[in-house]
């Protein structure tokens, strides 16, 4: 859909860019994360690998932990009566929301939003990628099938070139998920396949969005302990006719290096600490359940081109609606919608904010 000119000369990119961590380390005021949960911890590695002290976490809803990542957790209302001015680095994923938020709050001198932070990849976005890949990303952008994806794609750019995720919050829209969306409705006869389903967060919207009805969920999870969580809870909920495998997907059967917890897991072959995990294609394992699989959901960081690559036939066979975190990794980006576009050209591609950071940006295929 995309109008003449070039995505380069589209964004705005500032010549004098003091970068976030410069900023947060000579702050005078002392700095507090929001948040006690995995985007928190990510924020916290963020701080603690370019040497920004932290005073503690603080959190607005109840909360039994006393101390998180060896820090004090507090409550908002202690920080404010303990601390007359203090900075905020928001670890949550509700940037636009959490800002407006403490703007009210008049203890709060500074606000930051770390513009990449989550897997522990924090670079920006150079201008010597845009020379490199320029004619991708025209060509990524003029494929988009409307504004919205249009704006989401360059607002993504300039929050990582900028190193200021303000410039996506006009494009993120609370309601906006992986399932109910402006681009595609669920019917009641769906087979989803869920890559990186860790503890079934993703799955319960699923269930909810088609009231419950649906031919089957097949769920991929690599991680021991985020599989054994989703077992319990998949019996606890009494959600049927689920499969569970404990496998990477991949390009080819065997076995590969996951390295990771909780929800900041990858497949990283040069990764000093990790565990060995099967692995799947996908083709191969719809194949052994006879699967007719409708939806495809991904959320991986550093593998989703080898994950798409072993569903060669999904793809270009089958056809289901792909559902694609996209935003952890520039490079990854551009090689996804590339992969997908070669494996079936048929696809029209979309783009939204499913999450209210940089990160959140989410390939939708139909």
């Amino acid at each position: 859909m995309g109008a003449q000119g070039s995505v380069c000369s589209r964004l705005e990119r500032r010549h004098m860019i003091i970068p976030q961590y410069l900023q947060i380390r000579q702050d005078q005021n002392p700095v507090f994360i929001w948040g006690c949960g995995a985007f928190a911890i990510r924020v916290f590695h963020y701080c603690r690998n370019y040497g920004i002290a932290i005073t503690g976490f603080f959190v607005n809803v109840p909360e039994e932990k006393t101390e998180f990542e060896g820090l004090p957790v507090f409550q908002m209302e202690q920080v404010t009566e303990r601390y007359p001015k203090f900075s905020v680095i928001i670890g949550h994923a509700n940037y636009s929301k959490g800002a407006e938020l403490l703007r009210q709050v008049k203890n709060v001198g500074n606000v930051y939003c770390i513009a990449s932070c989550c897997y522990d990849i924090w670079n920006l976005i150079s201008e010597e990628f845009l020379i490199e890949n320029d004619k991708i990303l025209n060509e990524f952008y003029s494929d988009l099938r409307d504004e919205a994806s249009e704006k989401c794609f360059i607002s993504y750019l300039e929050s990582r070139v900028n190193d200021d995720p303000s410039y996506m919050f006009p494009y993120y829209r609370e309601g906006i998920s992986y399932y109910q969306n402006d681009i595609f409705a669920l019917g009641k006869n769906e087979t989803l396949l869920d890559i990186g389903a860790c503890v079934g967060n993703s799955i319960w919207p699923f269930v909810d969005a088609v009231d419950g009805s649906y031919r089957s969920i097949i769920a991929l999870e690599p991680d021991e302990s985020n599989c054994l969580i989703l077992r319990e809870r998949i019996k606890d909920r009494a959600v049927q006719n689920v499969t569970v495998r404990q496998v990477c997907a991949y390009d080819q059967e065997g076995v590969v290096k996951f390295s990771g917890e909780q929800e900041q897991g990858g497949i990283q072959e040069n990764a000093e600490q990790y565990s060995l995990c099967p692995a799947v294609t996908l083709d191969g394992l719809c194949a052994e359940l006879n699967a007719d699989v409708t939806l495809l959901k991904i959320n991986f960081p550093f593998s989703v081109p080898q994950i798409l690559s072993g569903a060669k036939g999904l793809l270009s066979q089958r056809k289901p609606k792909v559902i694609i975190r996209a935003g952890f990794d520039e490079n990854v980006l551009i090689e996804t919608y590339r992969m997908v576009k070669n494996l079936n050209p048929d696809y029209q591609i979309y783009l939204r904010y499913t999450v209210g950071i940089p990160q959140g940006l989410t390939m939708f295929a139909i």
